[in-house]
């Protein structure tokens, strides 16, 4: 019991006196750190909210981007599996060479006599 007593009276001389309590900072004061610790609120709220906008658009970016890729490389995919149809074989063309109808014949030119004076033969015609 005598233990307990001990105890107790430490407890005792451990709490806080009058002129302790007159020591601690006024109800003014604790106005002003409450003012300041809801302002440390507000601007760790809007901290929060910015990391929370900037995380959020960014994922955003990152899987458009990653669908526009995969659907890119699908399209190409699907691209290459087509078959590319054989080419034909060139024809060379033709070449078109027009010739008149009928043709003006072309006469020899007369033959001329080998001494003046003289008349130049005529070919016999054929029979």
């Amino acid at each position: 019991m005598e233990q307990r007593i001990v105890k107790l009276e430490e407890a005792i001389a451990a709490l806080p006196t009058k002129a302790d309590i007159a020591a601690l900072p006024s109800k003014t004061e604790f106005a002003d750190l409450r003012a300041d610790i809801a302002n440390s609120r507000v601007d760790v709220h809007k901290a929060i909210t910015d990391n929370h906008r900037w995380t959020h658009n960014s994922l955003v970016a990152i899987l458009s981007v990653g669908v526009i890729g995969i659907l890119g490389l699908l399209f190409t995919i699907y691209n290459t599996n087509k078959s590319v149809p054989a080419p034909q074989p060139q024809v060379p063309a033709t070449i078109v060479l027009q010739v008149p109808a009928q043709a003006p014949a072309i006469q020899a030119p007369a033959a001329q006599p080998a001494t003046p004076g003289a008349s130049p033969q005529t070919p016999a015609a054929p029979q």
